[in-house]
């Protein structure tokens, strides 16, 4: 997603007169493939201090390891009963004491994930926010409604504004965020997708065939996606089979880039909101809200109350992070095509986002 300077309008108005889909997610019919976005500049480094002339005693200062930004500081230490502390910050300036036990669909499907968690006054307001102004283009005002759909959970919707409004983190690296298929006879209903980040993409494809081999595993994709090689065979470059994979450039911020698609992904497996027929049509704000509005109702047969727990693996025994078990659309145009037109959108969307505005 382009950044285009001196231009009247602002940039996340040309994002959304310039983008055909809604939210990421493609309609049925035939698509055009979207372009890559441009990945970010490196940020200026710091100005140096002045030395100063009179003599000290040298201390010796430990460095400070800096957090992704996708790994905020333990903001939510569960109790016994399952509550956490809301993150939210009272009038007088001190962190907000409720205890809470509603989480993100993210908590519900992996529990150890560490995501700020708010009580309902504070999500209020927080839902009442139209947006922010980017902490890397001067005067770029992004707004929520234009990248969080209507159709996710509120707590999903909050999680996110969160970690959209968060600036860039020193220790977030360029890479790659990769989708592999985990077939399962066993579930036929299930697509089983692990969605994760790699800083060498070749290397982490040849770790997953060897490490996990009794499920058969296909590539789906990866982002930012190949690009034509020197001989311009476009064919080849584009291949997803083993030893043939060309990962192109990397994509900037992986770690902020994989907590947004987690997020949205967890919301999608475990709510299933693609399973109503009236997705993807515009909801009803709210009556005094300000970009927010009310969530789809459950389709029948959607997960939403059961959470998915997490199984060890039966080859190397590990409890596997990343991976996402969409019910299967029995109907309709995303029969079939839930990596296309569900899953692949949504990384291309917030990949956009990341490059654009981070």
């Amino acid at each position: 997603m382009p950044v285009p300077d001196g231009q009247s309008q602002s940039l996340t108005m040309q994002h959304a007169l310039g983008t055909p889909l809604r939210f990421g997610l493609m309609p049925p019919g035939p698509q055009t493939p979207p372009s890559r976005p441009v990945s970010t500049s490196a940020l200026p480094p710091p100005a140096s201090l002045s030395s100063s002339t009179s003599s000290r005693p040298a201390v010796k200062v430990a460095p400070i390891r800096r957090r992704a930004a996708s790994e905020p500081p333990s903001p939510s230490t569960p109790s016994k009963n399952g509550t956490v502390q809301c993150s939210g910050v009272t009038k007088a300036g001190k962190q907000c004491t409720r205890q809470i036990k509603s989480a993100p669909a993210l908590s519900a499907s992996h529990p150890d994930a560490q995501i700020e968690r708010f009580c309902h006054q504070h999500s209020k307001e927080l839902l009442r926010v139209a947006g922010f102004y980017s902490h890397k283009v001067a005067d770029a005002y992004v707004k929520f409604e234009d990248w969080i759909p209507d159709y996710l959970q509120p707590d999903t919707q909050v999680a996110l504004r969160v970690e959209m409004e968060k600036p860039r983190s020193q220790a977030d690296v360029p890479g790659y965020i990769y989708t592999f298929e985990i077939r399962d006879p066993k579930t036929p209903k299930k697509v089983h997708l692990k969605v994760g980040r790699a800083v060498n993409l070749v290397k982490r494809i040849d770790q997953w065939g060897k490490q996990c081999g009794s499920k058969e595993q296909v590539l789906r994709g990866w982002w930012p996606g190949a690009v034509e090689d020197d001989d311009g065979d476009a064919a080849a470059n584009g291949s997803l089979m083993k030893g043939r994979v060309k990962a192109g450039e990397k994509g900037p911020l992986c770690h902020r880039l994989e907590r947004l698609v987690h997020l949205e992904l967890a919301d999608l497996a475990v709510n299933a909101p693609y399973l109503d027929p009236d997705f993807l049509k515009p909801k009803k704000k709210d009556a005094g809200d300000s970009g927010t509005s009310t969530p789809s109702k459950k389709p029948p047969g959607s997960p939403a109350s059961k959470k998915l727990l997490d199984k060890p693996c039966p080859d190397c025994g590990a409890v596997h992070k990343e991976i996402f078990s969409l019910t299967r659309a029995e109907r309709g145009p995303y029969k079939g095509k839930e990596w296309d037109l569900l899953v692949k959108p949504v990384i291309d969307k917030w990949g956009g986002f990341v490059s654009a505005y981070v």
